[in-house]
């Protein structure tokens, strides 16, 4: 009987010699992940492919010192990642990872050490979420339209969870037979403005920032290369969202080239921001080509991130 593990790997029976190399192979990773951490990632809460348990247990096998639970406008994973970590004896940071206006490109703010419980910050993602639903409901009946025979308890089944996302979107549309990949599915429909009219519901950078410090966090930009602008345009965008209060940028990406990264840092030091690193995993189903902990190449972001972080938070906390 095979089963499969963690990794998404099938195990079942093996020769003496197979077994040795895995071992090996399992060593070699714990090394290079002891002690490092991961500060971007995804859940079933939003649109990410394992459960905050999952997460957090995988973290764990990887050797991973920490991790973020970032979940897409929503912290509903958070308190069962809290109680994970707590079993599997992890650090788990509770975090968020919010939509922010921009004129063109991509502006998502992370917050960490966020205050699940937060009255102010469950309110207004309240909002979000029925936007969401609404926008939901308008996407299913533009693709029916279109001759897609996509149903909302399909994607709802898909979801596993509360969130319905695009992804969920996508592996439905696969499964229909109406494209061939969830790469595919977003080029050709669900990407934003693909289909006009059908648009997420974004807060203003600036109340994103507030509400993160509200909740006690600390509010970091998430892949500044998502920006989409010249490096001397994302700098002086970068000097905007700090005027506005923000703590940081997310200098160490999976993404990131290391020029990539040392420009960041350089430009973290010059206007003293905060930096942190994290993979953005959402799960083998959803970027296959994202792993966790592959911060900076196939390496975790250092621990020592954690520190200035925490103590920014305290500084947030203590002022709310």
């Amino acid at each position: 009987m095979l089963s499969h593990n963690v990794y998404g790997e099938w195990i079942g029976s093996k020769c003496p010699m197979q077994r040795d190399r895995e071992r090996n192979e399992k060593q070699v990773r714990e090394r290079r992940f002891q002690g490092g951490i991961d500060l971007h990632a995804h859940t079933t809460a939003s649109d990410g492919d394992r459960s905050p348990t999952e997460l957090v247990q995988l973290a764990k096998e990887l050797g991973l010192a920490a991790v973020a639970v970032t979940d897409h406008d929503t912290v509903e994973g958070v308190e069962e990642a809290l109680e994970a970590g707590q079993r599997y004896g992890i650090e788990v940071i509770p975090g968020i990872e919010i939509s922010a206006v921009i004129d063109k490109g991509q502006c998502h703010l992370l917050g960490y050490f966020i205050d699940p419980a937060s009255a102010q910050l469950r309110e207004r993602l309240g909002v979000l979420r029925a936007a969401r639903d609404a926008r939901n409901r308008a996407l299913v009946e533009r693709l029916n339209q279109m001759g897609i025979p996509i149903t909302l308890q399909a994607v709802a089944q898909e979801a596993q969870g509360e969130l319905l996302a695009r992804p969920h979107f996508a592996k439905v549309m696969v499964k229909l037979g109406v494209v061939s990949s969830v790469q595919e599915a977003f080029d050709r429909y669900l990407a934003d403005g693909v289909l006009p009219g059908i648009s997420k519901e974004k807060l203003p950078p600036e109340e994103a920032i507030a509400l993160i410090h509200q909740a006690g966090g600390v509010a970091v930009l998430a892949h500044p290369n998502h920006l989409r602008r010249s490096p001397e345009a994302i700098e002086a965008q970068i000097r905007c969202y700090q005027a506005m209060g923000l703590d940081g940028i997310e200098a160490r990406y999976s993404a990131h080239t290391p020029e990539d990264t040392a420009r960041y840092l350089a430009l973290a030091e010059r206007l003293g921001l905060l930096t942190t690193g994290g993979s953005d995993f959402h799960g083998y189903s959803v970027k296959p080509q994202v792993h966790l902990g592959h911060v900076e190449g196939d390496r975790p972001a250092p621990y020592a991130l954690l520190e200035p972080l925490r103590l920014c938070a305290e500084q947030h906390q203590t002022a709310c």
